[in-house]
Order: structure tokens, then sequence, then C-alpha cells
């Protein structure tokens, strides 16, 4: 079994992850939560020290350029603008992800929580740069949907009519902590109709009802595709590591209770037989 970290000794990392199967979705949503809260807010913070002449509002659009992009910080620089007072907030997940998920239910539009929050959650919990949903969202509910997430959000509406038309994505920015939210459009494809019905919920927080989230098998195959798609548009013979590890700390943990016909008959139709092979022994879970 390869260890995550080269430093870290084999027999330390299967009590490690021993430990993470015996602790509930709500103690590793709180490791999440205390590994992300403070990362946004000590940036901006930190910039500020080294430049003491600027606002608040300078520094938090000059991180959001770093950490997601010149468009999103133009987008937030334009909303700080109209609100003189703002001051950045330490990250606090459920703050970020309630408002949105509670505009979905009220609107009667599926929702589930994916992305680095969902694969920390099914493996080795780590730092969260944004929180992905996935939903199923129709047309006619972008109009009422714009009104519910204004309050809370930094959002564009072309954005968003377009995504919900090509079935694609669209960036929501929190607007007290600045978390960015990707809301991924469900597709109508085989793929994404089975990992629908794979999407359970849990308790992650004591003082919020239970959150929908996607299977570990989704995520296995999720981010097993995109480190595939990522090594063969490279030309510097590279490999997105932090990708591989997500996988591998889901398949570490969750080996005990993986459906493995499931996920080798998504890998044959996903084409992912090589990685999968390659995966499966660095993960303790094959012989070479």
């Amino acid at each position: 079994m390869r260890t995550q970290s080269i430093d870290t000794h084999p027999e330390a990392e299967r009590i490690l992850i021993e430990l993470i199967r015996l602790a509930p979705m709500s103690k590793r949503f709180r490791l999440v939560q205390s590994l992300t809260q403070s990362a946004l807010w000590s940036s901006i913070h930190a910039w500020l020290e080294r430049h003491p002449a600027a606002s608040e509002q300078d520094a938090a659009v000059h991180v959001i350029s770093c950490v997601y992009g010149a468009m999103l910080a133009q987008r937030v620089q334009k909303a700080l603008e109209r609100h003189e007072h703002w001051r950045v907030q330490p990250i606090d997940l459920m703050t970020v992800l309630l408002p949105a998920l509670q505009a979905f239910e009220q609107l009667h539009v599926p929702a589930y929580l994916a992305g680095s929050i969902a694969s920390s959650l099914h493996g080795m919990q780590q730092l969260a740069r944004d929180i992905d949903l996935v939903v199923a969202l129709p047309q006619h509910a972008v109009a009422p949907l714009l009104d519910l997430l204004k309050p809370c959000y930094i959002l564009d509406e072309g954005e968003i009519r377009e995504a919900v038309g090509s079935r694609t994505s669209y960036s929501l920015i929190h607007l007290d902590s600045l978390m960015k939210v990707d809301v991924i459009l469900l597709k109508r494809g085989a793929f994404d109709t089975c990992m629908h019905q794979l999407v359970s919920q849990h308790p992650l927080d004591e003082n919020t009802p239970p959150i929908r989230l996607a299977s570990a098998c989704e995520m296995i195959l999720f981010k097993l595709r995109r480190y595939q798609q990522d090594g063969q548009s490279r030309t510097d013979g590279m490999h997105d590591d932090a990708e591989w590890n997500d996988v591998l700390g889901m398949l570490k943990v969750q080996a005990p209770v993986l459906d493995l016909p499931l996920l080798e008959a998504w890998v044959a139709a996903l084409d992912l037989t090589e990685p999968w092979r390659r995966v499966l022994i660095d993960a303790g879970l094959q012989d070479v």
C-alpha cells in the first residue's frame, strides 16, 4: 500500500484509516470545517499586513483573483463597492451552504453535496477550497432562484441562465466569507442517472437537517476520470497527485463497504481500466 505522504509510516496510516472509519460523518465534517475555516480570512489579513495602506476590500479582491481567477475577482469587486462597511468573515461551511440548499428545497429542486467536501467525508479529510453542489435545475426555476440567492451570494444572472441551458455549471460567491460555491447541473446521461440513485442523507451538523451527499462510488469515479483527463491533456508528463491521493484516500477508507462490481462496470464503461488498476495497487486492494 502506498501511503498518502512519503513521510507517513504505513502502520500509522492504517491506524488513522481505522479511526476515520469509526468516526461519524458529523465528526469528519467538523474536521473539514476546522481545516477550512480561516484559510481565506488568513490570506486576506496576511496581504493587508504587507499592504497597510490598502482596504480590506482591496485585499479581498486580490486574494480572490489569486484563488478563483480574475473574472470572479471583478465580480466580487463590483459587489463590494455596494457594501461600504463589508468585512470578511471566517468561513463556516454550513453558513455558506445552507442558503443555497434552502433555495433549491423551496423550489423543489433536487440538490446534493459533491466535490472536495464529499471526497473528504468519504476518505481523508482536507481543506475545502470551494463547495460543489449538483442540482437538477429546470429553466423555469431560474428567475425565482435568483431572487432567493441574491441576498447571500454574489452571482452573474447571465452565467446562470447560460449554464442551465447548456447543463454545465455556474459559480456563486458567498458574500460574507467569499467562499465559492460551484453549482453543477445534473445531466441526463446514464452515469449521472445511476450516480444520482446512490445519493444518501447524512447528518453533518447537529443544528441543521441531514444533507444529501454524493456516494463514495460517484466521487471515486469522478475524480479518477478527472485525473485521467488531466494527464491526457498535459504535455509535460506531470500528474495531479492531489486528485490521485483523493481517490486513494476514499478507496482505503471505504474498502470494507465498496461496491466493487458496480465500480468496475463503470470503470469499463468510462474507459478508466488503466488508472483503476494502478490505483487499486497503490491502495493495497490488489497485488502488483
